[in-house]
């Protein structure tokens, strides 16, 4: 039976997918809260809502996790001077060495990768899969209003 190219692609983006969930599950970290440290190593400062926006996990998760953060005193939060309503999450420097010592191994798998495809495949990657995932949530955001 002959797959479709666009079921190919959906098969690759929902195994690729399936690895980060192995990754968490095999390193002891919920989802929401590996994505909050990825977030937060690679931007360094972020307002909860856009951890929401960034992760697409729910409000409550990434409240979640934020709790469960500074719980430990792996991150702050600060009141933004402008506008009291936002708040800005930072990792602290206990945070920072967690994260690295956390997330270590994944950047090391994701630059093994990255790697093996070479920085021209990197490249084209990129760009064709936000090309795919722009152009899929404009067809999706447009079914959804008909």
């Amino acid at each position: 039976m002959d797959i479709s190219d666009t079921a190919k692609l959906n098969l690759a983006i929902v195994h690729g997918s399936h690895g980060y969930d192995y990754w968490d599950q095999t390193h002891g970290m919920t989802s929401y809260l590996s994505m909050i440290l990825y977030e937060l190593t690679i931007r360094k400062k972020l307002t909860q809502k856009q951890l929401v926006d960034l992760t697409d996990f729910p409000k409550q998760s990434i409240n979640k996790g934020i709790k469960q953060l500074i719980e430990s005193g792996y991150l702050s939060m600060t009141v933004d001077p402008q506008d009291k309503r936002v708040r800005f999450c930072e990792l602290t420097p206990t945070g920072e060495k967690f994260a690295h010592e956390k997330l270590h191994s994944l950047f090391e798998i994701e630059d093994k990768t990255a790697k093996k495809l070479g920085k021209e495949k990197m490249k084209q990657l990129t760009a064709l899969n936000e090309e795919w995932s722009n152009t899929f949530w404009h067809f999706l955001t447009e079914e959804r209003g008909n």
